[in-house]
């Protein structure tokens, strides 16, 4: 566990201490370490749900229920591990709970993904263009992108959006979807070989 000593110069707040050192400090009966780790996480694992529900209102019962488990499970928390991949661990578990009880396994295409995310103000595709034709262009290339990842089975799609939309490592993805970072690295690599395949006869219209 890291040391949660207050740094020289006076008291660590809340809001200046770790993930990990919040749930320290759950399982101690601190509840509003709970409230600091909400406000961290609440829109990335809204988001996540909606990838799995297209739901916005199912998706926001499954990240209220998330931190909810968090609290439940907190004295399970292995303080030597991130606490970002474990709580949506939790969220991905509710989420295909859902989807089982639903009597479906349909994941939300990437497009209604990347519109979900622009609409709570994430930056799906980001952008340094500057003219209206080079815009257009770079719309041109993000369809091209979205049609060719929508194609992909669920398993591969899951694990394109936890790296380059979640951000995770393949050791953070792997600690969700199970197996290990060098499993993910060598599907990841296999998933983008077969987009690049698969986009390159477009490229000279792009």
């Amino acid at each position: 566990m890291r040391n949660m000593e207050p740094a020289a110069g006076g008291a660590v707040s809340m809001d200046d201490k770790s993930d990990e050192q919040l749930m320290e400090l759950l399982c101690q009966g601190k509840q509003e370490a709970l409230g600091v780790l909400v406000t961290r996480y609440e829109n990335s694992v809204f988001r996540f749900c909606v990838h799995y529900l297209k739901d916005r209102e199912r998706a926001r019962d499954m990240a209220q229920e998330t931190f909810m488990r968090v609290y439940s499970a907190r004295a399970r928390f292995d303080g030597n591990r991130a606490f970002g991949p474990w709580a949506l661990r939790i969220a991905r578990n509710l989420c295909l709970n859902e989807l089982r009880r639903r009597r479906t396994v349909s994941m939300t295409s990437l497009q209604d993904y990347a519109t979900e995310a622009q609409q709570d103000g994430a930056e799906v595709f980001p952008s340094t263009a500057d003219g209206p034709d080079t815009l257009a262009m770079e719309g041109e290339r993000r369809a091209a992108l979205e049609a060719a990842l929508d194609k992909l089975d669920d398993e591969a799609r899951e694990i394109i959006i936890l790296r380059f939309f979640q951000r995770m490592s393949a050791k953070e993805i792997a600690q969700i979807v199970g197996g290990t970072d060098g499993a993910i690295r060598t599907r990841l690599h296999r998933i983008l070989r077969g987009l690049r395949a698969h986009v390159a006869p477009e490229k000279d219209n792009l």
